[in-house]
């Protein structure tokens, strides 16, 4: 797990040095530049030593005569495999790391190395090129999910990237003026759906995507990858096979993800939150040690004891055996460390905080975290899987009764017999936008001031979900789908990667293994959500393993007490940050004045004013121009 900058068009070292200092955090072990100026290529790294912690894993790092040069961010978990099908092919390597194989790796298919992979990655490989192929070109390529982040930006006949924003800032060629459009929707979802960032020059390569820039500056990006499609290709026929098949053979490629994201040279610890997926992922590592796991929870002090879940967290340290921490939080630390949090998080969001306390804490006693991450847009954990499998049921009833008999047969009923008539009653366009919704079109008029709403008048949030509806999906499918591309990618993994990265700590999502998700995306609905049940197939498989206290215990989302941090002990920087001259520039005075009243007074407690007063304090860190 690293840290990668880079430039095309300029061969600078002051430029490559600065953004590569800007990323020291994510890889404090070692760091390297690359300076090639026939080309006009630089390349920056910072290493965090996982895999051949020795001076071979050295990065950039070349190969073949120094024809390939590759930085890499994030480990591939099959390159054991791929090495021993390489040197049947009549390569040779220096080292043991995982780098060096994915660069001969690409020297051999080029980019169908991309198919492979099993791993997390984002990479940039430099080809200098040769009398066969032509001029030079770079290769640049996220996994699958995007786990781990690549953003990038073209700036006169400058391509420029980097793991973080806060790199490309640092490279001082990339403006600091904010993407309006960006957000609008940020407003609405608490995280910005890539491709757009923060930043109006600033992209981020999507997930499952790669990109090519030739010797004369032509960019192509295309995709390598997608979950439904995969999935159907990958396993036909799981729709024929009965639960007690599709449970043992989901066992097995759960064993064989823990086992693969298991492999590193270092410490390996776990978070544990008491949820199934955190149990699960533990209790699967379980088998291949032989020293107690160490484990890690966040909870907070008594007058929030009502949020915590460390008392679950216990059940399974206890199962296990683990070597457990928990992190118990206070307002008042939050208050201390807050610059920290605004600084870590990379770009804005409502989400990450959780990750930066519990990744602190295991940065202490490991270097690598596995995280259930995942498991609930893979197999219906949400709640909101159930209401869709709902409104699908209503839908159907079509045949025999007309649309508008049947709303006025619904709208009739009491709210007791029908507590959902308003979702039921929406298109499925509609109802995936309201989801994640903090605020509404509607309420955005509100919240947003005259000016800076006439310019993203034309935006709305349901044209990003439309993009991900796939009518031949099943409720259950289309559901995992939409959370898999829109909150796992957007805001999950994103504020996962940054804030476990601010401590140095590589975090490994074991349920996010392409091909276990392939699996588990390509299963019957009926598989995962049955009736108030959810994750039938998941606690069946492990019914060995997962505490029964566990697997019986109502689901809960994990919360902080965020507003009760802003109202108490951030109340002066809250103030602050709502009273400054950029969120002037966003919000209407009549919200602001709301807000502020509302802190005082320690009501509307509505958790998107601690993503909204987040937007303001990483805008005024970073002297944005809005």
């Amino acid at each position: 797990m690293c840290g990668i900058s880079g430039t095309i068009g300029l061969a600078d070292r002051r430029v490559i040095e600065a953004m590569t200092e800007a990323i020291a955090h994510r890889g404090p072990d070692d760091h390297g530049v690359l300076i090639d100026e026939p080309g006009q290529i630089a390349l920056g790294h910072r290493r965090l030593s996982i895999i051949d912690l020795s001076a071979a894993g050295h990065q950039p790092m070349t190969y073949r005569n120094d024809r390939y040069w590759i930085v890499l961010n994030g480990e591939i978990y099959n390159f054991i495999e791929i090495r021993s099908e390489l040197e049947e092919r009549g390569h040779t390597f220096r080292s043991t790391s995982d780098t060096e194989v994915l660069l001969a790796a690409y020297a051999e298919w080029g980019a169908a190395c991309l198919e492979r992979l099993r791993g997390m990655f984002a990479f940039a490989i430099y080809d200098r090129g040769s009398e066969a192929v032509g001029g030079s070109h770079i290769f640049l390529a996220r996994d699958r999910f995007g786990i781990k982040p690549l953003y990038y930006a073209k700036v006169n006949d400058v391509f420029v990237f980097a793991s973080e924003i806060k790199a490309l800032l640092a490279s001082g060629l990339i403006s600091r003026r904010i993407d309006n459009r960006a957000v609008w929707d940020y407003l609405s979802l608490g995280s910005i759906p890539q491709p757009r960032t923060i930043l109006s020059d600033v992209k981020a390569l999507l997930p499952g995507h790669a990109m090519t820039i030739d010797s004369v500056g032509e960019i192509k990006t295309f995709p390598y990858w997608d979950i439904a499609t995969n999935a159907s290709k990958s396993f036909p026929d799981v729709g024929t096979m009965d639960k007690k098949e599709a449970s043992t053979e989901l066992r097995r490629l759960l064993d064989e993800a823990t086992r693969l994201h298991m492999i590193a040279d270092v410490p390996i610890g776990a978070f544990l939150s008491g949820g199934i997926d955190s149990t699960s992922v533990v209790g699967l590592m379980d088998q291949y040690v032989s020293r107690p796991i160490k484990t890690y929870s966040v909870g907070f002090e008594s007058r929030h004891a009502q949020l915590n879940e460390c008392e679950w967290a216990r059940v399974a340290a206890e199962r296990f055996r683990s070597d457990h921490t928990e992190v118990i939080v206070t307002g008042d630390e939050i208050a201390v460390g807050y610059d920290k949090l605004v600084w870590a998080i990379d770009q804005p969001s409502l989400d990450g905080t959780n990750t930066y306390l519990v990744s602190k804490a295991a940065r202490t006693g490991v270097t690598v975290a596995l995280s259930g991450i995942g498991g609930d847009e893979l197999f219906a954990g949400y709640p909101h899987f159930q209401r869709f499998v709902q409104a699908a049921k209503w839908k159907g009833s079509d045949s025999f009764l007309s649309k508008r008999v049947k709303g006025s047969v619904l709208w009739a009923l009491p709210n007791r017999y029908v507590p959902d008539k308003q979702f039921l009653t929406l298109d499925p366009l509609a109802r995936h936008t309201s989801i994640r919704s903090l605020a509404t079109e509607g309420d955005k008029q509100h919240i947003a001031n005259k000016s800076f709403r006439y310019e993203c008048s034309e935006r709305q949030l349901s044209d990003m979900y439309a993009g991900l509806m796939r009518p031949a999906l099943d409720p259950v499918s289309q559901t995992s789908y939409v959370e898999v591309k829109g909150y796992l990618a957007n805001t999950l993994l994103r504020d996962a990667d940054a804030m476990s990265m601010a401590h140095a700590l590589e975090v490994r999502p074991v349920m996010l293994d392409h091909v276990l998700a392939e699996f588990i995306f390509a299963l019957p609905p009926e598989f995962k959500v049955k009736g108030a049940a959810t994750k039938v197939l998941l606690t069946d498989a492990l019914s060995d393993i997962l505490p029964e206290q566990i697997t019986k215990r109502p689901k809960m989302g994990f919360e902080m007490p965020l507003f009760d941090w802003l109202a108490g002990p951030l109340y002066e920087r809250a103030l602050a940050a709502l009273s400054s001259r950029r969120a002037a520039s966003i919000f209407s005075s009549e919200f602001i004045i709301e807000s502020k009243r509302n802190l005082k007074s320690a009501t509307g407690r509505h958790v998107r004013l601690w993503g909204y007063v987040m937007l303001i304090e990483w805008l005024n860190y970073h002297q944005c121009e809005v």
